[in-house]
């Protein structure tokens, strides 16, 4: 396994989180939100570019404004370009989704658009990028929060069946009468075997799992798993051979901590999964930068979850994956300390056991 630095302890922040990662002809993209913290006005966007075998460029950054940004979202668009899609608000339970698009393999980006007009709470992709149905419908997994006193979170599945132009939200349901915490949000999707599936983020300790067997139009009752959870972000792509990758943190727990950063495999469209490699635990420098000392995990959780964002000194902290397969194997960025931004190729010959 390589790991490198995409990006870290840049002048232009003093957190950075939540990458996006995408592969086309001329190389890889990955864009991320960073400011002084989750939340604040100074957030913006930046995009970091690299050819076939890297280095990676000095990032820029691609939106900015009054309101802080969140969570971009890359992805190969229907017509053969590529979209950015990202969430501007002070609070995520009003944030709004927005859209740019590239035809020159992200070196230039259309103006931003309100990807559905009125829209408050978010719409399209969270944070994991669409999936393409074998009907040929564009599913983008989504998710709202409402906060509070009695915080309740919702899944759903936007689809399009117009490239993009319009969308069409399907609500994955959850038994909540079986939950402790508000609920799961996140999903992360594949297609196999004709159908779809989504992981989901939750309060609950476990990952969530639900599947559509008509092209995303409706969806199972999420069911819990056998993967830890840590209500944080995880990414799953489709392995070749019908298996499933998913990188995560391997903790239960609401709000727990943000390490160790693994890879698990299911071989059973993710209803059980099997811990297979540790992708990040804190104790290994990246390849290419001696000088910074990774720190050791915290003692416990040291997040301040809100409406306005994440309160934390990021500290031990490995989170919030991005994968895709590449040509040498599975590709992923990942949040490091919130002081940047990593990114790390697993061959596909440490996933073959």
């Amino acid at each position: 396994m390589r790991r490198r630095w995409v990006a870290v302890d840049h002048p232009g922040w003093r957190q950075a989180h939540a990458s996006t990662v995408l592969t086309h002809a001329d190389g890889a993209l990955a864009a991320w939100f960073a400011g002084t913290r989750e939340g604040t006005p100074d957030n913006r966007v930046w995009l970091a570019r690299r050819g076939p075998r890297g280095p990676w460029e000095e990032p820029v950054v691609i939106d900015a404004g009054e309101v802080a940004r969140w969570n971009p979202v890359l992805a190969h668009g229907q017509a053969g370009d590529l979209w950015l899609f990202l969430r501007r608000g002070a609070r995520i339970s009003a944030w709004t989704t927005w859209v740019r698009r590239s035809t020159d393999g992200g070196r230039t980006w259309s103006d931003a658009a309100e990807l559905v007009p009125g829209d408050v709470g978010g719409r399209g992709p969270v944070k994991n990028p669409p999936v393409l149905a074998s009907g040929g419908a564009w599913l983008a997994p989504g998710s709202t929060e409402e906060w509070g006193d009695r915080p309740r979170w919702q899944p759903f599945v936007d689809r399009s069946e117009d490239g993009g132009r319009t969308w069409h939200a399907a609500p994955i349901p959850l038994d909540r009468r079986r939950l402790r915490g508000a609920g799961a949000i996140q999903p992360a999707l594949w297609v196999l075997g004709g159908r779809v599936h989504a992981l989901l983020r939750s309060t609950e300790g476990r990952a969530l799992r639900s599947s559509s067997t008509d092209g995303g139009r409706t969806w199972s009752v999420a069911e819990p798993t056998d993967l830890p959870n840590n209500n944080s972000g995880l990414a799953v792509v489709a392995l070749p051979g019908g298996r499933v990758a998913c990188v995560h943190n391997p903790v239960a727990g609401d709000w727990g901590a943000r390490c160790p950063l693994v890879v698990s495999l299911s071989g059973d469209d993710g209803r059980t999964w099997r811990q297979t490699l540790v992708v990040e635990d804190g104790r290994t420098p990246v390849e290419d930068e001696p000088p910074l000392v990774p720190s050791p995990p915290p003692p416990g959780p040291a997040l301040e979850p809100a409406d306005g964002g994440v309160g934390t000194d990021g500290t031990g902290e490995y989170s919030y994956p991005a994968a895709v397969l590449d040509r040498d194997g599975l590709l992923i960025t990942y949040t490091w300390q919130r002081r940047g931004i990593v990114e790390a190729v697993v061959p596909l010959a440490l996933l073959a056991s």
